[in-house]
C-alpha cells in the first residue's frame, strides 16, 4: 500500500513539473527575447493608477489586463523606438485622496513618461490637476467629465465623455418608456449631465445617505408608495455595489420597470450584489466587450476575446500613449515629457475600440457607446446597439 502512494504521489509530481517546466522556458525565452536578459535595451516607464485594493479591486486588475497585454506587445517588436517599457502600477483604492498622493509619486520618478489614470470621475478629478503642474502626459481611459481634457497640457480622452453616456441612455428610453416615467438616482453632480437630456418632467431622486438593508428597504418602499403607478424606470448613475444593492431594494419591493444604468454601475460586481434582481438591466459602456470585438482584432484575437470591457479600453490607451512615445522619439531621439504632452492629441491610431483620434480639446472624435442588457446574471451581457456619439 505505501509502495502505491509513493508511486502514486511521485507520478503527481512528475506530472506537474512537466507542466510547470516548459512554462518557465517559456518566460525565460520570452524574456531573453525581449533582450531582457542582455540588458540593452533602453527603459522608460509609464504610470497606471487604478484600484488594486479595496471594493473597487475587481475594476482595477480588468485595467491591469489590457495595460500589461499591450505593453507585451509593444516589447516583443522591440518598440517603442528601441526602448523597453515598464509598468508601474499604483493603487489608488478608487479615492480621491490615495489617487492624488499616487500621482505626485508617478511625478517625481523622471522615467515616467506618461500616466493611464481617472477609472472614476471622483478619481480622474483629483489626479489631473497634479499631473498636468508637473508636466506629465495623461490619458483619460474611461467616461468622465469632458472638461477634464485639456490638449495644450497633454490630457486627453479615449473614451465618451459622461455627457455622451447620458445622451446616449436617454436616447434609447422612448424606446422603452415615457421619458416623463424616468426617475433618475444619483447626487447632483452625478446626474447634472442626464437633466441636460431629460425633460423636466423626469423625476430626480437622491439615493439614501445609508446603504445597509433596512435603510435601503424602506426607502426604496416609501419611493413606490408616492409615485406607485408614474415610474416606469430608474436611470442609476452610481457605482456598481451601490447600485447593486439599490436594484435589490426596488426588485424586493415588487416593482417591475426598467432599469438602465450609466457607465459607472457596469462591472461585474454588479451581478454579485444583485443577482437574479439585475436581470434586463441596460448598461450605457464605453467599451464593448472582448467578445463582441470585430474578429479580424489580429493575431491575439483568442485572448482579446476573454476581455472586459474596462480592459479593452486599458489597452487602447496604453496603445495610444506608447504611440506618441513613439512619435516622440522619431521626432527627437530620444523621449521627454514635453515632446509627449505636444506629440499625444495628435496621435491617431486604430485602436480595438475604432479609430481613436482626438479634438482641438483632446476629447475622442466620434466615440462609440455599447449598450448591454445584463442576462443570466453575467456582465455585461447582450449587446443590444452601438452608438456613435
Amino acid at each position: 500500500m505505501r509502495d502505491s502512494t509513493v508511486r502514486e504521489t511521485t507520478g503527481i509530481l512528475l506530472n506537474r513539473f512537466t507542466i510547470i517546466l516548459p512554462l518557465l522556458l517559456l518566460i525565460l525565452v520570452t524574456s531573453c527575447t525581449l533582450d531582457i536578459c542582455s540588458g540593452t535595451r533602453p527603459i522608460l516607464k509609464i504610470g497606471l493608477i487604478a484600484p488594486f485594493e479595496g471594493v473597487g479591486r475587481p475594476l482595477g486588475y480588468e485595467a491591469l489586463q489590457g495595460v500589461k497585454l499591450a505593453i507585451s506587445q509593444w516589447n516583443a517588436r522591440g518598440e517603442p523606438g528601441g526602448y523597453m517599457v515598464e509598468l508601474v502600477a499604483l493603487d489608488d483604492s478608487n479615492n480621491a485622496q490615495e489617487a492624488r498622493l499616487q500621482a505626485e509619486e508617478l511625478a517625481v520618478d523622471p522615467a515616467v513618461l506618461g500616466v493611464i489614470a481617472g477609472w472614476s470621475a471622483e478619481t480622474a478629478g483629483a489626479v489631473v490637476p497634479i499631473l498636468t503642474q508637473r508636466g506629465l502626459a495623461t490619458v483619460l481611459p474611461w467616461s468622465v467629465s469632458p472638461t477634464l481634457a485639456n490638449s495644450e497640457r497633454g490630457i486627453i480622452m479615449i473614451a465618451a465623455h459622461q455627457g455622451q453616456i447620458a445622451q446616449s441612455l436617454v436616447e434609447h428610453l422612448p424606446n422603452v418608456v415615457s421619458s416623463c416615467n424616468v426617475g433618475i438616482v444619483g447626487d447632483e453632480q452625478a446626474i447634472a449631465s442626464y437633466t441636460e437630456h431629460l425633460p423636466p418632467c423626469a423625476r430626480r431622486i437622491a439615493p439614501p445617505a445609508a446603504l445597509h438593508h433596512d435603510a435601503l428597504q424602506a426607502w426604496a418602499a416609501s419611493l413606490f408608495r408616492e409615485h406607485p403607478s408614474s415610474l416606469e424606470a430608474l436611470i442609476l448613475v452610481l457605482d456598481p455595489i451601490s447600485g447593486g444593492e439599490l436594484v435589490r431594494a426596488v426588485r424586493k419591493t415588487g416593482w417591475s420597470g426598467s432599469l438602465f444604468g450609466a457607465a459607472d454601475l457596469g462591472g461585474t460586481q454588479l451581478v454579485d450584489v444583485a443577482g437574479e434582481w439585475a436581470e434586463g438591466a441596460i448598461i450605457a459602456s464605453p467599451a464593448p466587450s472582448g467578445a463582441d470585438l470585430p474578429s479580424d482584432s489580429g493575431e491575439h484575437q483568442t485572448f482579446l476575446t476573454l476581455l472586459p470591457p474596462r480592459a479593452v479600453l486599458a489597452y487602447d490607451a496604453t496603445h495610444v500613449l506608447l504611440t506618441a512615445i513613439e512619435r516622440n522619439i522619431a521626432q527627437e531621439g530620444r523621449p521627454s515629457r514635453k515632446g509627449i504632452i505636444a506629440t499625444l492629441p495628435r496621435v491617431q491610431a486604430e485602436g480595438l475600440t475604432g479609430t481613436i483620434a482626438f479634438d482641438a480639446n483632446g476629447r475622442r472624435l466620434h466615440p462609440l457607446v455599447w449598450l448591454y442588457r445584463i442576462e443570466d446574471d453575467r456582465y455585461p451581457g447582450v449587446l443590444i446597439k452601438q452608438v456613435e456619439m
